[in-house]
């Protein structure tokens, strides 16, 4: 008997400490995932020091932008497209022309996992990075931008999914008229809720293109249940507010 409770013992042990780990990479993931969105906002360079110095700092408090030199800028352009299309995955495009550079990145899909922007929704305080792709191992640490929806920055409607007992626990709050913020390089959207609903998960119509910029946010429900939930929760939500990357980058520059 003792020995079967000592294997049970483990066995919750274990488990425990697989979850606290899921948990601490997540944060870990979030946080320096925000650090580098936010230096590339700021035209900077993301770093391992930079980042232990933006863990220690004041929340929010920002560096000055960097003059604006060709060799700075051909750095930041490299880093630029790691981030829109992934480590290793882009090409050499430092003496394309600017017309043909902006028609590739246009028309080239952001790479499996890559950051697209931040979501963030005040009302139920929540701030998480937004990834390509749905998969289990990019939805264990961000929420992901469905694919064959439109991509932020485009007219139609963009689909973003995340987990019912992760960084979408919190939807359960919203109302209409709330606010949710998306912000890109390109830019930073801002959006208000028209509908909370719950529909079957065979209901795709939610995800359908639409003619006026549009986001909507899916997960699972019910938030408690035990198991595959049967149903899917969606927010819907218009755009009303537009800001371009400079006025971003400007107010990024700011201290606070």
């Amino acid at each position: 008997m003792k020995s079967l409770e000592r294997l049970f013992l483990l066995i919750g042990i274990v488990a425990l400490a697989i979850f606290l780990g899921l948990k601490l990479y997540s944060f870990a993931y979030q946080a320096y995932a925000k650090y580098s969105f936010e230096e590339q906002l700021s035209r900077q360079t993301p770093s391992f020091r930079g980042f232990l110095v933006y863990l220690a700092r004041k929340p929010f408090e920002r560096r000055a932008i960097p003059p604006d030199n060709s060799a700075q800028a051909r750095n930041n352009d490299d880093i630029l497209q790691q981030i829109i299309y992934g480590s290793g995955a882009a090409p050499d495009v430092r003496e394309w022309s600017s017309g043909r550079l902006r028609a590739y990145r246009d028309a080239a899909p952001p790479a499996a996992g890559s950051i697209l922007g931040r979501l963030e929704i005040p009302s139920v305080d929540l701030s998480v990075m937004v990834l390509q792709g749905t998969d289990d191992w990019t939805l264990n640490r961000a929420v992901g931008h469905i694919e064959g929806t439109a991509l932020p920055g485009q007219l139609g409607n963009i689909g973003i999914a995340g987990h019912r007992d992760g960084f979408f626990r919190g939807l359960r709050k919203l109302s209409k008229d709330d606010t949710i913020t998306l912000t890109t390089l390109q830019g930073r959207f801002q959006y208000r809720i028209k509908t909370v609903r719950i529909v079957k998960p065979s209901d795709t119509k939610v995800l359908a293109a639409t003619s006026t910029p549009t986001l909507t946010l899916v997960t699972c429900y019910p938030f408690y249940y035990v198991g595959d939930a049967p149903k899917r929760f969606v927010v819907t939500a218009e755009m009303v507010k537009t800001e371009d990357a400079t006025q971003v980058v400007a107010e990024q520059a700011k201290p606070h």
